[in-house]
């Protein structure tokens, strides 16, 4: 190892960066090429073979400095084991990075260690970053596109088989050469499919817009499918000009037009680009989950491909509701899919076909004006905005039809908000919570099976009170993005088969009830505000069991499944309605969770049965920190899960999987002491 006399200043853009000028063995540092959390590339001269190199030095800087000698140490004691961790790990890397001949992916041709720390000697390759070669170019043609896709997609099978991510696919690093050929660079955030807890320390990487979900926590499960949705987000850019949103904010609503809907059916086909929005999944478990599938279903012929598929259903908007504007809805979401392999997409697509079918002739007796069907590429979807007991009894005939038929199904169903939106194009579009938690529900149904949500079951527990008996509580299950779902299994017994008669103009209230028709009007009016529709067939319902204005509003009030809603809802008690001065307050105004409305009376408060260090006063305040996150329904929901737990602490988990916001979960758990 040799220096040249005097040492130029360092790099004046990156102050830990090697200075230009510099010698190491038989390489002279010309430049910065570029520079991460993890290490900065060079652009080197190779004085024994007369040709430029990029050399990559192991830099992590959050652990490391550089010293006025020029070596890189760790920063502190404690800081020593995650660098020199870090370095074992960028040296076997380094190895097996070497050890892959592939035209699509940048040729590692030495590593060596000097000044305290490692470098990667690589092929330096002239030529274009992608995002400065598309400059004119976009959006491309079919043909052009997969000239470059086919050879990344070959490169990062080899880089996969050899058990690596390259964790990094996104335009600024793919280089096109002269002769048009594309080149995958950067692999200083590569890891082993199968790392460790150093490599999660380490290597949080993240390109917005590139990057999957998975990618931004520590937990995160990845694997092929990270860098096939990352390399999906770059066809994205490349068929429809528009750089595709980041994955966080696609999680809870996603709002990014599919590329199915945007990019040009005529040019790419309708395979292409049902692929590309396939690897684009948010949950990582709906992707393909290697390249040979994903290969399969980009070159599958322009007419036809791999992957979801969307059903020929329509989607009328309810109540007159025009594409022009945005509304939101209280739905129970009716979610189905065929049950079949993974990997057998004719068999899907299929399936899909039939489903579909089936599903137009089940919802054809319900109207229009109640009913949303939803086209979605996981499966099929309708969104019940009259009475609730309207999925289900969609289900049990769904279930019976496609039994008939041999075909295997999962249904899920859930209570949530929907939103009605425009889309770029000015047509609608169907989106929200209600949607996604019913999918995921639905995918931990077995086939020929329905589940449904807690807030779902929360509704028909209300409304029926044999509801009971027709539903297995399968406690909680967690979905590929760790979110909490307690779900119920539903017998197919019960609401569903009850005939379904005609309703009268107003419910007869309970005997002694001074509620009068007034009143009634009045609080489906003020229900209505906030959930949509839905208010009549609800309060029509629970007007028999309310005896008063006060408990009226109090039941509605669990059965709105957000608290926003909900509170505002519950705010309408204090400015009274027609009639409300012959409501007499029987018992005090519902303030919090300590006066919250009692639970129902085939739900009896916790008692004896309390695991050891659950007490009454510990449950009391419990309450008071859930009812924050929740409402009134805190009180309902802490007694039963406290029937079920084991500890505190398990209590607490459980019921944090009622909110919704990840933010306000930790914040409860956080105040309850976990």
């Amino acid at each position: 190892m040799t220096h040249q006399a005097g040492t130029p200043p360092a790099h004046q853009n990156d102050p830990l960066a090697l200075p230009d000028g510099y010698a190491l063995n038989e390489y002279r540092f010309e430049r910065v090429l570029g520079g991460g959390g993890f290490g900065v590339t060079y652009l080197a001269h190779d004085t024994n073979l007369d040709c430029r190199v990029a050399i990559k030095e192991y830099l992590p800087r959050g652990v490391a400095v550089r010293t006025p000698e020029l070596s890189v140490r760790p920063r502190s004691a404690d800081a020593a084991t995650t660098f020199d961790q870090g370095l074992q790990r960028f040296l076997l890397e380094s190895r097996a990075l070497a050890s892959f001949h592939h035209a699509g992916i940048v040729r590692v041709l030495r590593y060596f260690r000097a000044n305290d720390t490692a470098y990667m000697v690589m092929e330096y390759e002239t030529g274009q970053p992608l995002q400065q070669w598309a400059v004119g170019r976009l959006p491309l043609d079919r043909a052009s596109l997969l000239r470059i896709v086919r050879p990344l997609l070959d490169g990062l099978e080899v880089v996969h088989r050899a058990g690596f991510l390259h964790r990094d696919v996104k335009p600024g690093n793919i280089y096109m050469r002269a002769d048009g050929s594309p080149v995958l660079l950067d692999f200083g955030s590569a890891r082993r499919i199968e790392h460790d807890a150093v490599d999660h320390a380490l290597t949080a990487v993240v390109s917005p817009g590139f990057a999957p979900a998975e990618q931004y926590h520590r937990h995160g499960k990845q694997g092929p499918w990270t860098d096939l949705y990352a390399l999906a987000g770059v066809m994205y850019w490349m068929v429809t000009g528009r750089m595709p949103l980041e994955a966080l904010a696609r999680l809870r609503e996603d709002g990014m037009p599919a590329a199915a809907r945007i990019g040009n059916v005529t040019v790419f086909g309708i395979g292409l680009l049902n692929a590309i929005d396939w690897a684009l999944k948010p949950d990582e478990s709906a992707r393909p989950q290697d390249v040979a599938a994903f290969r399969r279903a980009c070159l599958a012929p322009p007419t036809g491909g791999e992957g979801p598929v969307e059903p020929p259903l329509e989607a009328p908007l309810p109540l007159g509701v025009s594409a022009a504007e945005a509304r939101s809805f209280i739905a129970a979401v009716l979610f189905a899919d065929v049950a079949v392999a993974s990997g057998d997409a004719a068999a899907r697509t299929e399936g899909r076909t039939r489903l579909a079918r089936m599903l137009t002739q089940t919802v054809a007796s319900v109207s229009p004006a109640t009913r949303l069907a939803v086209n979605t590429k996981e499966g099929c979807a309708v969104c019940y905005v009259g009475d609730p007991e309207d999925a289900l009894r969609a289900a049990s005939h769904l279930g019976d039809a496609a039994a008939g038929e041999g075909l295997g199904i999962q249904m899920g169903i859930n209570l949530g908000p929907v939103q009605v939106a425009p889309d770029a194009n000015g047509r609608s579009r169907i989106l929200g919570d209600g949607i996604s938690t019913a999918f995921r529900v639905m995918r931990f149904a077995e086939p020929g099976h329905v589940l449904v949500s807690r807030a779902y079951f929360e509704v028909i527990h209300h409304l029926k009170r044999n509801a009971v008996a027709c539903f297995q509580h399968l406690g909680v299950r967690r979905d590929g993005q760790d979110r909490a779902h307690e779900i119920f299994a539903y017998s197919g017994e019960g609401p569903a088969a009850a005939a379904r008669g005609g309703e009268a103009s107003l419910p007869r209230p309970m005997a002694g009830s001074d509620l009068s028709p007034e009143i009634i009007e009045a609080v489906e009016r003020g229900l209505a505000q906030h959930i949509g529709p839905m208010a009549r067939v609800l309060v029509r319902k629970t007007v028999p069991r309310a005896a008063n204005r006060i408990e009226l509003y109090e039941r509605l009030a669990q059965l709105i499944p957000d608290p926003a809603p909900r509170a505002a809802f519950l705010s309408g008690l204090a400015g009274g309605s027609p009639g409300s001065a012959s409501a007499t307050r029987s018992r005090p105004l519902a303030t919090g969770a300590a006066s919250a409305a009692p639970p129902p009376a085939d739900v009896p408060d916790a008692d004896g049965g309390l695991a050891e260090g659950i007490s009454d006063e510990l449950l009391a305040q419990i309450e008071k920190l859930f009812a924050r996150h929740i409402g009134p329904m805190a009180r309902v929901l802490v007694r039963r899960a406290a029937r079920d737990a084991d500890s505190p602490e398990s209590l607490c988990r459980t019921l944090s999987g009622h909110i919704d916001k990840p933010a306000e979960r930790l914040r409860f758990l956080n105040d309850a002491g976990y």
